[in-house]
């Protein structure tokens, strides 16, 4: 079985990454190169994937979410129930009140009609919604809501509006939802964030005293407009809440936050793919 999937799995990939390198125009340069990882997740998301390695997919983290992007919703709940995993269905009342099955769910794109949080549309607020939605999926999982309370959706927005790419990652955040100090990544400028403001929403390694607040448990990639997508947005609070019960950690997500505000985001994105399909044809 395993070596099965493993064939499976390198062509299928193999396959994403010839699909990926011509979505870009073929000239140097490089908006070039960044437009071609832009396209990334549209190239994986035409690709038919088979359900074992939906399945496999999954059980690596976020940083699958892009190769969720065009999966029907009945085969992604079903890979997501065959590897045990939180449902789709647990994922959608949580964030939408909503069965999957309820008639304002468009059983083909996963859309909920009036649904979604207005991500991929710049609205400031759908972070923080989303947090919310995936605090009360963990609660729904058993989870003692003053321990669901740390878990906080983040995202680095430095390059969405120019090149259309964030930077997603599922936090425990030690402060909850008490205020800190940090000095910002931009400016250098120490400041005090409260869960209402926009800057309490990102990443942080630690305060201004130098104590820790934030332990990435997953991150992922991934193009901006994607996040419009209902279906995605569950996807990741299923996968996210998947990780947290595995107990992972992702140490190496602050070194690749700096390289990716520095700019290098077409690197990280071709290294988060690269991540899966080597994770992948390991098994």
């Amino acid at each position: 079985m395993k070596l099965a999937l493993k064939r499976v799995t390198c062509a299928a990939l193999a396959s994403v990454f010839v699909l990926s390198s011509c979505a870009a125009p073929n000239y140097p340069g490089y908006q070039a190169a960044e437009r071609g990882m832009q396209t990334f997740g549209t190239g994986v998301g035409n690709l038919i994937l088979a359900p074992v390695m939906i399945v496999a997919g999954l059980l690596q983290g976020l940083a699958f979410l892009p190769y969720t992007v065009g999966l029907a919703l009945d085969d992604l709940n079903r890979a997501l129930l065959k590897a045990h995993a939180v449902s789709l269905d647990d994922s959608y009342r949580a964030a939408y009140g909503v069965s999957i099955r309820d008639p304002r769910v468009d059983q083909k794109t996963g859309q909920v009609k009036e649904g979604g949080f207005g991500f991929g549309r710049y609205r400031p607020g759908a972070l923080a919604d989303a947090s919310d939605a995936f605090q009360r999926l963990l609660v729904s999982q058993g989870m003692p809501e003053a321990v669901a309370r740390h878990y906080v959706i983040v995202a680095d927005y430095t390059h969405t509006r120019s090149r259309g790419v964030i930077l997603l990652a599922v936090v425990y955040r030690h402060t909850g939802t008490a205020p800190f100090q940090v000095t910002s990544k931009h400016t250098g400028i120490v400041t005090m964030f409260r869960p209402e403001n926009l800057g309490w929403r990102n990443a942080y390694e630690r305060d201004a005293q130098g104590q820790l607040i934030d332990e990435v448990i997953d991150w992922t990639a991934i193009d901006y407009a994607s996040l419009q997508q209902d279906k995605l947005v569950a996807t990741l609070m299923a996968i996210g809440a998947e990780s947290i019960k595995s107990g992972k950690r992702s140490h190496e997500y602050w070194a690749t936050e700096q390289r990716w505000i520095a700019g290098q985001t077409s690197q990280v994105m071709a290294e988060s793919a690269g991540k899966i399909k080597q994770a992948l044809a390991m098994n």
